[in-house]
Formats: structure tokens, C-alpha cells, sequence
């Protein structure tokens, strides 16, 4: 068996230099960025980024109650030409006057912009939605070039998102944790499985939750500073997934979570947040952004961890050579006695 080597990788120190070369080559040079630094009001005429971009563009500047009415509006996206302002504005706990003031922000005339734009855009719209053309579009038929085209701008404008500082603390969380937990609900539970299947190459002790028939409580007992939690929180995130964070949170566990735009109290438990877009063309979301990100997290995580990660991978390798021919034997062995 030849050698595995990661020579030249120096596992603390340059790495997000390092990542800034690899993962934003995805990002394409002459599209504008989806975030932007500076408070902006845009003219909304020609402004056509979805209320979750112009949320994220000003996240950081916003007050307090603004921030209460953001994380509202994110997580009744979905459904929000449904929603009247004042409806909003008591969910979050803001004044009418705030609530106002807050869509002006984002680039909107009124409240009642945003609404006509949810309307037409409607970029986290539900299955049925899509399909029955409940309210004023039905579900075309399918372009596979399209579909292909929105996976494509799903990744680009993740990898705009995604600095190289935020994508190194989720992989200094996962590489000095002694033991990790993986969790992940519904259509979050394919992606905790595609991460604790490339995480265990490189890393011992990567537990996935919820174990099949069983309950979370004898699992998170345990839970300490020395563990780590990764969570996949894509919508839509049942209640239990956030009181998993909070069990985490008061035993001092640090938690990466990976999650569409819309998470926004959830994100709040979480020790680092990686958002990805993951908008679908036709019936249902995309996860082709947030498997990448995966993907390159554990790899980069198996480079962080170096020597290590080199030895356990020639042991798996050594058990696949011993392993692999009994399986085929046992294999030939049953056609046989058909």
C-alpha cells in the first residue's frame, strides 16, 4: 500500500491563509458580494436580493430590537406575505415605529414591498407550495440545466459568505474535541451521516445522534467541555434540535452549526454558525452547498490533525485488506448454495 502523506501541511498556524486559497476559488471574481460590510439602503428598483441577503448584509448594525424582528422575518420567510406588520412587530416585541424603520433598512419602501417581493419570490416556499401553486405560481416542468444553474449560484454565494476566519474556528472546534457528537433531524439527518462518514477516517471516537430506537437523554448526560457538538439544522428544524444545543450550551460543549439563512434563534446557541444557501429550482431545497462545505471541513479537519489522522487511515486500510476478501467469499459462498 503506498504511503498517505500530508506533507506541508502545518495544522495550526496559516490556516486560514491557506483555506482563502482553496475554498474561495469556488466564489466567481465578477459577481458582486452577497454580503457586504457597509450599511447600505439600495434602491429597490434595482435591488433583486431576497429579504434573507438584505438581512445578513446588516445583520451586525442593527439594535437590538432589530435583531428581534430579523430572526422574526427569517423564520416566517416562508410565509410572510401571510403575515401583517403589526403581526410581526408582537412576535419580536418592537413597536410598530421599529418594525417600520427596520424594512426601510433593508432597501424596502414599506412593509408592504417586502411582502409583494416575498410573494413572488418565495425562496424558502414548502413542497406543497411549490407543487399546487398555492397562491399565484404552479410548479413548472423541470430544466435540468436550471436546476444545475441554482446549485451552482447556491455554492458561489456560500463560498461569498463564508470567511476563512469562520471556516477555521468550526474546524479548530471539531479537531480539538476529544469526542464528537453529530446531530441532525429530518432532512439534516442524510447530511449528519455524510459527515460522520468522513469524520471517522481521520478522527476516532465521532458519535452520531439520534441513535436509531434510542432516546437522547443517556447521550447528552455525558456531554462536556472536552466534546464537541456539529450540528445540521436545515429547515425545518423541529423544536428538539435547539433544547439539544441548549443541553450543550450548559455543559460548556462547543457547538459548530451548519444551516440555511433562515436559522436565526437557533444560531444563537451555536458556538460557530456556518449558513449556506441552499435554495431549490423546482420542488424541493438543494443540500449541494452544505455537502460541500462538509466535505471540506473534514478534509481540512484530517489535514489538521496530520500524523494522526495518516495512522488511522493505513489501519482502516490494513482492516479493508483483511476484511474485503472475506466478505467476497462469503459472498460467492451464498450464491453457491442457491
Amino acid at each position: 500500500m503506498a504511503p498517505i502523506s500530508f506533507q506541508g501541511y502545518r495544522p495550526r498556524r496559516g490556516r486560514q491563509a491557506q483555506m482563502k486559497g482553496h475554498f474561495h476559488r469556488m466564489a466567481p471574481s465578477k459577481s458582486p458580494p452577497l454580503v457586504d460590510d457597509t450599511d447600505r439602503t439600495p434602491d429597490t428598483a434595482a435591488d433583486e436580493r431576497p429579504i434573507d441577503a438584505r438581512i445578513h448584509a446588516v445583520f451586525d448594525s442593527l439594535t437590538g430590537s432589530e435583531k428581534r424582528l430579523a430572526e422574526v422575518v427569517m423564520e416566517a420567510q416562508g410565509n410572510l406575505s401571510a403575515f401583517a406588520a403589526r403581526e410581526l412587530a408582537d412576535r419580536a416585541g418592537v413597536s410598530n415605529a421599529t418594525a417600520a424603520r427596520f424594512f426601510q433598512r433593508l432597501g424596502y419602501d414599506s412593509y408592504n414591498d417586502a411582502r409583494r417581493a416575498a410573494r413572488v419570490a418565495h425562496d424558502w416556499g414548502s413542497p406543497l407550495y411549490e407543487l399546487t401553486g398555492i397562491g399565484e405560481r404552479r410548479l413548472a416542468a423541470g430544466d435540468f440545466g436550471l436546476h444545475i444553474a441554482q446549485d451552482l449560484q447556491n455554492l458561489a454565494r456560500t463560498a461569498e459568505m463564508l470567511t476563512p476566519a469562520m471556516l477555521a474556528s468550526a474546524v479548530d472546534v471539531i479537531v480539538g474535541a476529544k469526542r464528537l457528537w453529530i446531530l441532525g433531524f429530518r432532512n439534516s439527518m442524510a447530511l449528519a451521516g455524510y459527515a460522520r462518514g468522513l469524520l471517522v477516517h481521520v478522527k476516532p471516537d465521532v458519535r452520531l445522534l439520534p441513535i436509531a430506537g434510542q432516546t437522547l437523554a443517556e447521550d447528552l448526560v455525558g456531554l462536556g467541555p472536552d466534546d464537541a457538538l456539529l450540528v445540521l439544522g436545515f429547515r425545518r428544524r423541529p423544536v428538539i434540535l435547539r433544547e439539544v444545543m441548549a443541553v450543550a450550551r450548559e455543559a460548556g460543549t462547543p457547538t459548530v452549526l451548519i444551516a440555511d439563512l433562515t436559522a436565526g434563534r437557533t444560531a444563537q446557541l451555536a458556538t460557530v454558525t456556518l449558513r449556506c444557501h441552499n435554495r431549490g429550482h423546482s420542488l424541493f431545497d438543494s443540500y449541494a452547498a452544505p455537502m460541500s462545505v462538509l466535505n471540506y471541513l473534514c478534509s481540512t479537519v484530517g489535514l489538521a490533525l496530520g500524523e494522526d489522522a495518516v495512522a488511522r487511515l493505513a489501519d482502516i486500510e490494513r482492516l479493508h485488506e483483511r476484511l474485503d476478501p472475506l466478505v467476497k467469499q462469503s459472498s460467492v459462498r451464498g450464491r453457491s448454495n442457491k
